[in-house]
């Protein structure tokens, strides 16, 4: 006779998933924390904690979702908005190129560099904050976009996040490599643009990691709007977006956004 095992499964206590918010957003500072003094890949292990606020499919309901809060909360967004879906925009992402830990390499890359004078460019409900476009680029044959959807599933269930597969999206990995997006040419200005010499470079410098700069930007968006909406005024909260652009070596930080009408010209 085959023995019956017992599912010990029971039901939670009444307020764990307050407990489990609360304990979500501060795992959320603490990785804001040390992206904003220097330690850019810290961020990517928000993707998880990000997952398992929002992320509803048909094996897993997100927090949110437990909480009946979901298709209530109000999202502060800092990417504005625009009015076409073609032509180039990378939203309040701006280049940074940094000294590497190697001898004479440089690391490009991205930096999430909110305007100070803006609590947020606009507050949007969940479903529209979740599928907007962080970064486009196409014209009518080709087009390539990310979302906040795409940006935190990706990272956490294929790169690195909760998961390292052999395979990752196309479209995100063309993002994170450089292969996709703008390149500078080494002339005479590239040295001034970027923040040193590139007379010996015989390629195009690339910058790489533009989604370790969008998670910094949804983890700053997600945070605000988690401790508003839930008023959980206890949990500190003190962004500092200036340590990391202050110790850039190029002075003026490249912000990129060409419409239909000016690819045409």
């Amino acid at each position: 006779m085959k023995k019956k095992f017992k599912n010990d499964n029971t039901h939670r206590l009444p307020g764990d998933e307050k407990i489990q918010l609360q304990d979500s957003i501060k795992d959320l500072v603490s990785d804001a924390n040390r992206y904003d003094y220097g330690d850019f890949r810290a961020i990517k292990r928000s993707a998880v904690t990000l997952r398992l606020l929002f992320y509803d499919t048909r094996k897993q309901t997100c927090l949110l979702t437990h909480l009946g809060d979901k298709n209530k909360i109000i999202m502060q967004s800092f990417r504005e908005r625009v009015t076409y879906a073609k032509g180039l925009s990378y939203g309040d992402i701006y280049m940074a190129s940094f000294r590497s830990d190697t001898h004479n390499e440089y690391y490009n890359t991205f930096l999430f560099k909110p305007n100070k004078s803006l609590s947020a460019y606009f507050k949007e409900n969940f479903n529209k904050w979740w599928n907007q476009n962080l970064f486009f680029m196409g014209d009518q044959s080709k087009h390539t976009k990310l979302t906040r959807r795409k940006l935190i599933t990706t990272i956490a269930n294929q790169d690195g996040g909760a998961h390292f597969d052999e395979d990752v999206d196309t479209s995100y990995l063309g993002l994170k490599t450089g292969q996709t997006g703008i390149s500078i040419k080494p002339t005479p200005g590239a040295s001034e643009l970027l923040g040193y010499d590139v007379s010996g470079y015989d390629h195009n410098i690339i910058f790489k990691d533009i989604s370790l700069a969008y998670m910094r930007e949804v983890v700053h968006e997600a945070i605000l709007s988690l401790i508003d909406y839930y008023s959980l005024e206890n949990i500190i909260y003190q962004p500092n977006f200036d340590y990391n652009w202050q110790r850039k070596l190029n002075t003026i930080g490249g912000h990129f956004e060409i419409a239909p009408d000016d690819l045409s010209k």
